[in-house]
């Protein structure tokens, strides 16, 4: 359970990540950075369905996918870490050299 616990924190943060990120868009960002934003909504999705049944399987007590689970949950939280960094990058693009950082 304590595996299933730190995995949720670890997604609990990265979804505070993309609600920021997401704030930025709502600036009225330019295509790039809206596209770099749907690529992290999506990876968030991705990571989330792996949570959540990790979340339910261990409820249910059932181990049976834990360790194909713990895997893919941590590529799905990587693909999010970049997606995360595509959108800053973008971001960053089209804001130059303003001084605000990302």
């Amino acid at each position: 359970m304590r595996d299933v616990e730190e995995k949720m924190e670890r997604f609990v943060a990265q979804v505070r990540g993309v609600r920021r990120a997401a704030e930025l868009v709502l600036l009225e960002g330019p295509p790039s950075v809206v596209e770099a934003l749907y690529g992290v909504v999506r990876a968030a999705a991705d990571l989330a369905e792996v949570v959540r049944r990790m979340v339910r399987d261990a409820h249910a007590e059932d181990t049976s996918r834990k360790a194909e689970d713990i895997v893919l949950a941590a590529e799905r939280e990587h693909l999010l870490y970049q997606a995360v960094k595509a959108l800053r990058a973008a971001a960053a693009e089209v804001l130059g050299d303003s001084g605000i950082r990302l």
